[in-house]
């Protein structure tokens, strides 16, 4: 090698050392990369949220519901939903292979009402405050969850119903 002439240096691996707390542009590109895919792939995770789908189960059965057997009340997709009826009463709900959550609300959930209170009294009346409890049946469609809504006179409450949470 020969000393002393420029000619002859290879520039191109010359190592620079940078002060300490100095970043350097390749770790700030990096840096701000993962940033904005942390933050896409947080703001995708949100636009998959469930659409809500609530439907009055009452109102979908009307007369079917003074008749036993199992009833078609509506469609999710290709899967038909049904709703099985014993002594005036919804004793199950499915819709094809579906999963199924039993849930309850504190909340007016699509349209169910108790209806109106009618009071005759010949003395002092004391009220109390009626919890309109509505009970449904939710499957979950992928993207899509489909609630039937029923009040607490049409259902069977015999087993554990959830309370309900979107999903």
């Amino acid at each position: 090698m020969a000393r002393g002439r420029q000619d002859c240096v290879d520039n191109r691996f010359e190592l620079t050392i940078q002060p300490e707390g100095e970043i350097d542009m390749a770790n700030r590109r990096m840096l701000l990369s993962l940033v904005l895919s942390t933050s896409i792939a947080l703001a995708g995770g949100m636009a998959l949220a469930k659409n809500q789908h609530h439907g009055n189960g009452h109102n979908l059965l009307g007369a079917k519901l003074n008749q036993n057997g199992k009833h078609e009340i509506g469609k999710i997709g290709n899967n038909a939903v049904t709703a099985e009826v014993s002594n005036k009463k919804v004793v199950n709900m499915s819709a094809g292979n579906l999963p199924a959550r039993k849930v309850k609300s504190n909340k007016k959930m699509a349209g169910v009402e108790l209806g109106d209170l009618k009071v005759a009294a010949n003395g002092p009346v004391q009220l109390a405050q009626v919890i309109d409890v509505s009970y449904g049946y939710c499957f979950d469609a992928g993207l899509d969850e489909y609630c039937y809504w029923y009040p607490a006179s049409d259902v069977t409450l015999t087993d554990t119903w959830v309370v309900y949470v979107p999903l």
